[in-house]
């Protein structure tokens, strides 16, 4: 992708996206086009509340609602899952001030790939949530280790919605 200018996500010899790098990693079209182009969090949930500016997905894995900066013209009640990055996840040691998008646990993993390490957080609810942290980052929460337990947040504007 490196070179790349305009790149297709192919499925079974369809075409299933079609766009620049920016494009198709930031704003995945589908649950494949999200895991095909990256690692990413997944979490299945439901429409609660839809405006034009912003959705309300409540999730099991969840303890509060998931929200996201724009809206999708669904009906509630609706399935859909929201996409999260690694690398747009926080790790904090306080429980985060806001009301949605986030949760808690326990680091159960950690790996190391090219110099930065993933945090693999087992959430109350079972679900492993992935986070890839800087080395600034991990300096501002005193790096954690195995079995600490932490939250996992995230900005309204790193999620993205997957209706299929």
């Amino acid at each position: 992708m490196t070179m790349a200018n305009r790149l297709a996500v192919m499925s079974e010899g369809q075409i299933v996206q079609l766009g620049t790098p920016h494009q198709v990693y930031g704003y995945p079209n589908s649950r494949f086009s999200a895991q095909f182009i990256g690692s990413t969090n997944l979490f299945d949930g439901h429409v609660v509340e839809d405006e034009p500016d912003y959705v309300f997905v409540e999730s099991a894995d969840l303890p509060v609602r998931l929200y996201v900066s724009h809206g999708i013209t669904g009906p509630l009640g609706m399935p859909m899952t929201i996409s999260v990055p690694p690398e747009r996840i926080a790790l904090t040691r306080k429980p985060p001030e806001g009301t949605f998008n986030w949760g808690h646990g326990k680091i159960s993993n950690i790996a190391y790939t090219d110099g930065y390490p993933l945090y693999h957080v087992t959430l109350d609810s079972g679900k492993v949530v992935v986070a890839n942290l800087s080395s600034l980052a991990i300096g501002k929460i005193d790096s954690p280790t195995f079995g600490d337990e932490v939250y996992v947040q995230w900005s309204a504007s790193a999620s993205v919605v997957l209706t299929s």
